[in-house]
C-alpha cells in the first residue's frame, strides 16, 4: 500500500507547480528529494574533503542503491550493475556473448540508438536480422519464424518509443526459453513506470537509462544480468574495483605493480589468472556516477514508498486509460493498443500537423512530444503521464486538443 497520497506526490515533484507535464517518456523530471540530496551533495563536494568518505565509502553507497534497485526488479542485487546508459549496457554484453557467425534477431521498433548497437555487432561479423513490424507492433510469432540455425539472440525494446506497445515478457520468456537464445532488453520505456518481474523469466540482460521514468540525473543506467550468464561476459573494458587480485588482495597485488614498474616489466608479464572477475554484475561496472546515484537512491525510495512498482503501474495505467477514454470521447484517435496486456505509460494521439500542436500546447504550458505512432506513421503525439501527474493534467491536454482542432477546422 502506498504512504503516499495524490496530493502528497504532486508535491514531491515540483515541475507540477510550474507547467503541466506529460513527457517522462522522454524526460523525466526530478523530484525535490533528489534535487535536495543531489544540491546538498554538490555543496558537501565543495566544502569537506570527502560527503561519503574515500573511494571504498563510494562503493558501500553504490551497494546500498544496487539493493533497491534489485527490489524493485525482483532480482539479486548481485545480478544488478550501473553501465552509463541503456546502449552502453547492451553492446557491452552482446559483444561479449556473441562471435562472429552467429546471428541476432532484432526488433522493427527499436529505437534509432539501439540500431547503432546492432550496426557495431554486424560491423564485427555478427549477422543482424532485422524483424518487421506490424501495424506499430512486433508479433512474437513472427519473431520465432525468424529463428535460423545459426541464431543465439534475440535483441528488442521491451516497450517501444512510438507508440508504446509493450511486449509479452511471457511469450519472449518461452521463445529464449525454448530455443536455447540469448534475450536483451532495451526497458528504457519501462523501468520505472512498470512493474517487471524477471524472477522467472529467461531475460540474459535488461537495461534501461535513468533519465526517463527513473526521474533521475543522465550519464547513468540500471542494467541487470541473469546470474547464470555473469561467468561469460568478460567485459573489453576493466575497472579498478571490478577486478579481484586472487590471492592477497589489492595490499599485496599493489607493491606488485610498483615492482613492475620499477623493473621496467609490464602487463605482459603479470601471470595469466592473476586478475579474477567478481561472479556478479560489479565486473562490468565502470566508476558510476555518485551524483546520479544520489538522486537515484531517492527516486528508489520514492518508488517504494507509493507501493512499489505494481502501485507505480495501476497508478500511470489508470491515467493513460483516462486519457484514451476522455480523447476518444472528444472525436480523437488513438494510436496506442487498447489491450491491456500490452499498454504502457505512453498513449500515441493522432493529430494533424502534430508538430504544430505541440507548440500550440507548449504556449498553454502543456508539454508532450511530437512522435509519429511507427516509424512511418506520422502525425501524431506522445503523451506520457507518471505519478505525479492527476486527471486534471489530462482535461487540460483533451481541452488543448480541442480548441486546436477548432481553429484549425
Amino acid at each position: 500500500m502506498s504512504t503516499l497520497t495524490s496530493l502528497q506526490i504532486r508535491d514531491e515533484f515540483p515541475i507540477t507547480q510550474a507547467c503541466t507535464y506529460l513527457d517522462s517518456a522522454y524526460w523525466g523530471p526530478y523530484p525535490r528529494r533528489s534535487a535536495e540530496a543531489i544540491s546538498d551533495y554538490v555543496r558537501k563536494r565543495s566544502t569537506t574533503a570527502f560527503p561519503f568518505g574515500r573511494a571504498d565509502q563510494d562503493r558501500v553507497f553504490a551497494g546500498e542503491v544496487r539493493s533497491k534497485i534489485a527490489g524493485l526488479l525482483g532480482v539479486a542485487p548481485e545480478e544488478i550493475w550501473f553501465p552509463r546508459g541503456t546502449t552502453d549496457a547492451l553492446g557491452t554484453v552482446a559483444a561479449a556473448l556473441l562471435a562472429p557467425g552467429d546471428e541476432i534477431l532484432v526488433g522493427g521498433l527499436d529505437h534509432p540508438a539501439d540500431y547503432a548497437v546492432w550496426a557495431n555487432l554486424a560491423e564485427r561479423g555478427i549477422r543482424v536480422k532485422v524483424v518487421p513490424q506490424r501495424g506499430g507492433r512486433m508479433n512474437p510469432e513472427d519473431l520465432e519464424r525468424a529463428i535460423t540455425a545459426k541464431t543465439r539472440a534475440i535483441g528488442i525494446c521491451l516497450v517501444n518509443t512510438y507508440n508504446g506497445y509493450r511486449q509479452s515478457l511471457d511469450a519472449l520468456s518461452r521463445i529464449a526459453g525454448e530455443h536455447e537464445l540469448y534475450l536483451l532488453l532495451d526497458a528504457i520505456q519501462g523501468i520505472g513506470h512498470l512493474r517487471i518481474d524477471l524472477h522467472k523469466s529467461n531475460v540474459t540482460m535488461m537495461s534501461a537509462g535513468s533519465y526517463k521514468w527513473l526521474c533521475s540525473p543522465e550519464g547513468l543506467g540500471v542494467a541487470y544480468i541473469n546470474r547464470d550468464v555473469i561467468g561469460n561476459v568478460v567485459p573489453h573494458n576493466v575497472h579498478f574495483y571490478g577486478i579481484e587480485p586472487e590471492s592477497g588482495g589489492w595490499a599485496s597485488f599493489i607493491p606488485r605493480i610498483l615492482e613492475y614498474g620499477t623493473s621496467g616489466l609490464g602487463p605482459q608479464e603479470i601471470p595469466s589468472g592473476t586478475l579474477n572477475y567478481p561472479a556478479s554484475a560489479i565486473r562490468l561496472e565502470i566508476s558510476p556516477s555518485i551524483v546520479s546515484l544520489v538522486g537515484l537512491n531517492q527516486m528508489a525510495d520514492l518508488l517504494n514508498e507509493f507501493g512499489g512498482m505494481g502501485s507505480v503501474e495501476a497508478r500511470v495505467i489508470s491515467l493513460s486509460m483516462y486519457l484514451r477514454s476522455v480523447a476518444q470521447e472528444h472525436g480523437h484517435s488513438i494510436l496506442s493498443t487498447s489491450d491491456p496486456e500490452h499498454m504502457s505509460g505512453i498513449t500515441s494521439v493522432l493529430v494533424p500537423s502534430a508538430p504544430g500542436f505541440a507548440e500550440f500546447a507548449k504556449r498553454r504550458n502543456i508539454h508532450i512530444r511530437e512522435r509519429p505512432a511507427t516509424p512511418i506513421a506520422t502525425d501524431a503525439v506522445r503523451v506520457s503521464p507518471h505519478i505525479f501527474n492527476d486527471k486534471s493534467d489530462i482535461d487540460m491536454l483533451v481541452e488543448a486538443l480541442n480548441d486546436y482542432r477548432s481553429s484549425h477546422i
